[in-house]
């Protein structure tokens, strides 16, 4: 920005929206990863638990 001199509280204001949106940028990334993960990780517990002798459909009387 040559030819305009900003005022220390500018360059401060401007700084901070800048760092904000990088943070909220990676937040962002890092909880759609997370939650990748986690799904991925119900998806294989819902394989895991396939299968096996199945369930009569009758109700039990005791």
């Amino acid at each position: 920005m040559p030819g305009k001199s900003k005022t220390p509280q500018a360059i401060y204001a401007h700084e901070k929206k800048r760092s904000e949106k990088e943070r909220r940028a990676s937040h962002a990334a890092l909880m759609k990863d997370a939650k990748a993960a986690f799904d991925q990780m119900i998806e294989d517990g819902k394989a895991a638990r396939k299968g096996g002798r199945p369930k009569g459909s009758k109700t039990r009387k005791d």
